[in-house]
């Protein structure tokens, strides 16, 4: 399996000079946690629904005067769409992040959540287990 079997294609983007509010109104219109920011071939950052608990509501700052790009989380971590589940998730681990935009030859081609990867994982592991269970032992 690779990331690209579980990953969410046709992602969201909004412009960093987008507000606060704008960018969260695209999250609830597409139900999402969080919603990239530049574009497909040129990603500036990452916003989710806890920068903006810390960073705009916490710190009192008006949601549609404040910029996206004055929220976003600008280091971004990435992978590709080849690398396998185990890899996403090592650097998940690794880096404290629930999400990975996926690369592409460079481009954004989709995002991986830690639940898309885990469930898919758990979805393995209990597909081998019924398949090993319904095995008939081997004559002795």
């Amino acid at each position: 399996m690779r990331v690209s079997d579980v990953m969410t294609r046709g992602v969201e983007f909004v412009p960093a000079d987008a507000t606060i509010q704008e960018a969260a109104t695209a999250m609830a219109e597409h139900d999402i946690g969080a919603i990239l920011v530049g574009s497909a071939e040129r990603l500036e950052g990452i916003l989710t629904n806890r920068d903006i608990i810390l960073r705009v509501v916490v710190e009192g700052r008006h949601p549609a005067k404040t910029r996206v790009g004055g929220v976003m989380s600008s280091t971004l971590f990435t992978c590709t769409s080849d690398d396998g589940p185990e890899e996403a998730l090592a650097l998940m681990e690794e880096r404290q992040v629930r999400r990975l935009p996926v690369l592409e030859d460079e481009r954004v081609v989709g995002i991986v959540t830690r639940r898309d990867l885990l469930r898919e994982e758990i979805g393995h592991a209990g597909a081998a287990a019924a398949r090993s269970a319904a095995v008939p032992p081997e004559p002795r």
